[in-house]
């Protein structure tokens, strides 16, 4: 699986990318950081894409002119995954923490073709906006979240062709982590709430480590 996800075509695009775009705003310091996680389910944009225990693992660097560049594996059912790549660039803009990025997600499966995307990601403070606009026909998708309520946080998003969701999560600190607890209702579920409330796949829980 690893010898996939670094593969010669993948390696190489993402470390070219990263140096051309470093060189261009100078040698500035970076700074490098990552996480990596488990969870009863992985959730990506209001989907369950592990459908039972799943881990995920991801890394960034920061350049102090703005520019960022990062990778993350996600996996998938079935021993598979998804990993994506991403170069964007943040600045303060009328108050709010903005960054502009172009994104490539890829998946380990056989004719699973990825797409790739742009997108914008606005955090206002008390409450946070992004929107992706999908290259080549693929879907836009965009996400409201706030955590302005006392006790959890919200988030609503949209994938075109995918359905909308409903998030609402808490995080705990522990043992240098966070433990995130939530639960996901998707607007493809059929059932009625009674039944989504004793459909536990709905409901899950995850520790994250950040170094």
């Amino acid at each position: 699986m690893l010898k996939k996800f670094l593969s010669y075509d993948n390696v190489i695009k993402f470390v070219v990318a990263v140096s051309l775009a470093f060189m261009a705003f100078g040698a500035k310091a970076a700074d490098f950081g990552g996480k990596v996680g488990i969870a009863s389910d992985n959730y990506w944009r209001g989907i369950n894409m592990s459908d039972g225990f799943g881990y995920s693992a991801g890394g960034y660097l920061n350049h102090d002119s703005g520019i960022w560049a990062g990778g993350k594996l996600m996996s998938m059912d079935d021993s598979e995954y998804m990993h994506s790549y991403a170069l964007g660039y943040s600045l303060e803009l009328g108050g709010a923490d903005v960054s502009i990025m172009y994104q490539d997600h890829n998946f380990s499966m056989d004719g699973v073709d990825g797409w790739e995307e742009v997108g914008v990601y606005a955090d206002f403070d008390s409450f946070a906006v992004r929107y992706h606009v999908g290259l080549d026909d693929a879907d836009d998708y965009y996400e409201i979240s706030s955590g302005l309520l006392k006790y959890v946080d919200v988030a609503y998003g949209d994938w075109d062709n995918a359905g909308s969701f409903w998030k609402v999560s808490k995080g705990f600190d522990l043992l240098g982590g966070e433990v995130e607890v939530g639960y996901v209702d998707h607007e493809n579920n059929d059932d009625d709430f009674a039944d989504k409330i004793q459909d536990f796949d709905n409901f899950y829980v995850g520790y994250s480590y950040r170094f």
